[in-house]
């Protein structure tokens, strides 16, 4: 069978629709997604049938994926809050734009995406270089009216593709009422632009866009120094020039250089340019701001520092897959991280001991499928500061850091990270003591005496772990909680547990209810994990560990996953007393970093030995707080086994002072009644 311009394969129509193959699959299997042939066991679509499909998720038409984490093709126009000072007169100008659009609800195509972006520049240029009176904007330069001289060029570059905008124009006239101001180091086209793009299209290629107060704080600690002025600089993803515009007033034009694939951004980039060093000169400006993919081309030149933000989970191409995988050593792996790539293609054209500068998702210290570039830049590179960020963009549950490295050859992984500056966000410390790192992971948001008591508890003698002595399940993606998970229960339905109903030893009673039908859901464990006589419950995505104690059988949905420890000598509900202790709290909270609870690091928890008499005993305040009715009769035991289980791990007053001090404020999830 054909299967190239008319009909795709199951897994093709998944990609296509940006759904896993399980999603798929479970579609077919509740007859959502129709195949139009099956030979043999194989199933096809129509690509006119999946593009219809497609498009009525874009619209909203079909509300699919509408309460999927990845909403990847939720439309809309969306106002980007962050990226402008709060103070900012044009940060206003936009938003009352983009009320206007969703009020009349105007479809936002390229073509008036464009016009608006234009409209923007105008009255910048205008401003900027003191041209005509401030009511004349793209209007009046459509009609002659208006005279930008040698900035036109940017300007037509824009519009060029859309012959018809004046026209256009003359439909939306109520677009044309926002005032523009030109502000020094503001990218107001880059708010604008980011902020009327389709949602769908700016995750889809991995760009989230920097808001300015990152931008002026990794510029900051990188160009504090007297030799920066003779830096030649290059972002090599550019966008629209936010970073450039950020860059301080020693770096002279010449010396900055800035990339993108995105042929809008690399437009608006070399307005901001222009608007930015007086530059009118067009040869000067499309050799500096210029479009391409970095990751394919050859580098021409090779600079002193490298800035910007890399796309984070780009979506490649198998063509694109297949020609990445010649190139670089980190895409060897089934999946490639587009930020990955970018870092090592960055260090390929770095001079020698020069600087590398990005924003950063904080997976690249600690997740296992970024352990390739995380050699490359331990060998190659010396450490000079991570500065973590949190959640730093808008609607983005993805903790981030700006990591500064030098490329000096030598390696921070030989010195231990020694020299290392580090702020946690509470505070900015430099590394003294040698910590333990490679491509498994790099621990570093923690002081030196913070490392310390890590250390001392992974060194514990006779510790045990879960790995290899433990069952993990998750819970039950029924691939449609509105159609199986009732609030009333009926017929064969059992009680079933989400992440939320957990809190540290108990879980609350649920109002949720469930026909187990394995056979009929998306995805499940097997029932035996279910239904074992003792387990332990946890929520996957939380800041802490919270685990509950269940001798029920009862059923748990899949942010609430499932733990059955089988470490002979140690009974479940001590392991339960142990993984919910402030001390392994401070220790995952550390060496991990992580907003999902991730089997991987469970199994690295060092678990205190401990004699049959001080189990029972921790066991007996593990049931005083099952059977508690009240938050002070909880207080009560969790401090008494809080104390119990310091001491199996030999931390001293001051190290108990020290983990209390970095959870202070922090929630910890203990059971109200």
């Amino acid at each position: 069978m054909q299967t190239g311009n008319r009909m795709l394969p199951l897994s093709e129509a998944c990609k296509e629709l940006s759904i896993s193959l399980a999603t798929g699959q479970n579609w077919v299997k509740r007859g959502k997604l129709v195949p139009s042939a099956k030979i043999g066991r194989s199933l096809f679509f129509s690509r006119a049938y999946v593009e219809r499909f497609k498009a009525d998720i874009q619209s909203g038409k079909d509300a699919s994926l509408k309460s999927r984490r990845n909403k990847k093709y939720v439309s809309g126009n969306q106002m980007y809050h962050s990226y402008l000072p709060d103070g900012s007169r044009n940060r206003i100008a936009i938003q009352s734009l983009v009320s206007v659009i969703e009020n009349r609800q105007i479809e936002v195509t390229d073509g008036i995406l464009c016009m608006l972006v234009a409209e923007c520049a105008v009255q910048l240029l205008r401003d900027k270089y003191g041209r005509a009176k401030r009511s004349q904007g793209l209007l009046a330069y459509l009609s002659g009216k208006l005279d930008l001289g040698e900035c036109s060029f940017l300007v037509e570059d824009i519009i060029r593709p859309y012959p018809l905008l004046l026209g256009m124009a003359g439909l939306y006239p109520e677009l044309f009422g926002s005032h523009y101001v030109y502000e020094e180091g503001e990218d107001v086209l880059g708010l604008l632009y980011i902020s009327l793009k389709n949602m769908g299209n700016r995750k889809a290629s991995g760009a989230y866009y920097t808001p300015a107060h990152i931008v002026k704080a990794l510029c900051s600690r990188l160009f504090c120094r007297k030799e920066a002025k003779g830096w030649e600089v290059q972002d090599p993803c550019c966008g629209t020039g936010n970073f450039i515009l950020q860059l301080p007033p020693g770096i002279p034009a010449h010396h900055v250089f800035g990339n993108d694939v995105d042929a809008i951004s690399v437009k608006i980039a070399r307005i901001n340019y222009a608007l930015k060093y007086g530059i009118t000169d067009a040869a000067v400006i499309y050799s500096h701001i210029t479009e391409g993919d970095y990751l394919l081309e050859e580098p021409k030149r090779h600079y002193d520092v490298i800035i910007g933000n890399p796309p984070w989970g780009y979506g490649f191409s198998e063509a694109q897959k297949k020609q990445l995988r010649e190139k670089y050593t980190v895409a060897a792996g089934a999946g490639i991280e587009s930020y990955d790539v970018f870092i090592e293609q960055a260090l390929r054209q770095l001079k020698p001991d020069g600087i590398l500068s990005f924003v950063l998702p904080e997976a690249i210290l600690h997740v296992k499928s970024h352990a390739l570039i995380r050699q490359r830049m331990l060998d190659a590179c010396t450490f000079q500061y991570i500065g973590f960020l949190g959640n730093a963009f808008d609607g983005v549950q993805c903790p981030s850091l700006i990591l500064q490295a030098a490329l000096t050859g030598d390696g921070s992984g030989r010195r231990g990270m020694v020299g290392t500056v580090v702020n946690d966000g509470a505070q900015e410390y430099t590394i003294q003591t040698r910590r333990k790192v490679g491509p498994e992971g790099i621990s570093l948001p923690m002081t030196d005496e913070e490392y310390a008591v890590i250390r001392k508890m992974d060194g514990l003698p006779g510790k045990a772990t879960l790995a290899g002595q433990a069952a993990f399940a998750l819970g039950i993606v029924t691939g449609d909680n509105k159609e199986w998970v009732k609030k009333e229960k009926s017929g064969a339905a059992e009680m079933v547990l989400k992440g939320l109903h957990l809190s540290k030893f108990k879980y609350k009673p649920s109002d949720c209810y469930l026909t187990f039908r394995p056979e009929a859901f998306q995805q499940t464990a097997p029932s035996r994990y279910y239904r074992a006589k003792e387990k332990l419950l946890y929520r996957f995505i939380c800041s802490q560990l919270v685990f509950a104690y269940d001798d029920a059988q009862v059923l748990p949905l899949n942010s609430c996953n499932v733990l059955i420890p089988e470490i002979e000598g140690l009974q479940v509900k001590y392991i339960l007393a142990v993984l919910n202790a402030g001390a392994v709290q401070f220790y995952y909270k550390k060496k991990f970093q992580s907003v999902k609870i991730l089997r991987s690091h469970l199994e690295e928890i060092p678990i205190p030995p401990a004699a049959k008499e001080t189990q029972d005993k921790i066991v007996g305040m593990v049931d005083a707080i099952l059977g508690a009715h009240g938050p002070e009769a909880v207080e009560k035991w969790y401090g008494a086994i809080e104390h119990e289980v310091a001491k199996l791990y030999g931390l001293t007053a001051e190290e108990c002072r020290l983990i209390q001090h970095s959870l202070e404020g922090e929630n910890r999830y203990l059971p109200t009644c």
